[in-house]
């Protein structure tokens, strides 16, 4: 139930900051009657409306970020429920020289949206017609560019039907 919630956190923050807001409406109302309103209100009707305004929309929001920000902290430090996935194995690396088509082996693909294995990981691979694209590696000085990639691609493009 409590992890429900959290899921739908947004949801839950709105309809609570509605209801703080609406409490906040009737028991701290515009002050229009201080004198200094009411000279605001006779010499700038529009801004006067603008600060009333202005003052019921805090009324409301106040309270979504106070209730976003309690319950998206509840959410990363209390909730510690994680389901545990069993890591799936990779396909069988066919090599290059075997191959039936031209494709790159970049890397593998797990949890797109996770830093966790996935139960079904499969191979990164670029198709032929990517490769007439042109590709782009970036890295600072020293970081292996050429030993990590150049070499293997290059390995691996020049080893199909060889």
């Amino acid at each position: 139930m409590l992890q429900r919630i959290l899921h739908s956190r947004g949801f839950v923050a709105a309809v609570l900051a509605i209801g703080a807001g609406a409490f906040l409406y009737y028991t701290h109302p515009f002050p229009e009657d201080q004198f200094f309103m009411r000279v605001i209100s006779i010499r700038a009707p529009h801004a006067f409306l603008s600060f009333k305004c202005v003052y019921n929309i805090i009324l409301f929001t106040t309270p979504y970020v106070f209730f976003s920000t309690v319950l998206s902290g509840v959410y990363i430090f209390a909730l510690r429920v994680r389901g545990r996935v069993s890591p799936g194995r990779l396909p069988s690396y066919s090599a290059p020289a075997k191959r039936d088509a031209l494709f790159l082996v970049v890397g593998e693909v797990h949890n797109p949206r996770k830093s966790t294995p996935s139960e079904t990981p499969r191979w990164l691979t670029i198709p032929e017609r990517g490769m007439f694209t042109g590709i782009a590696i970036f890295g600072a000085i020293g970081t292996g560019k050429t030993s990590c990639c150049m070499y293997p691609f290059a390995e691996q493009v020049l080893a199909y039907k060889a």
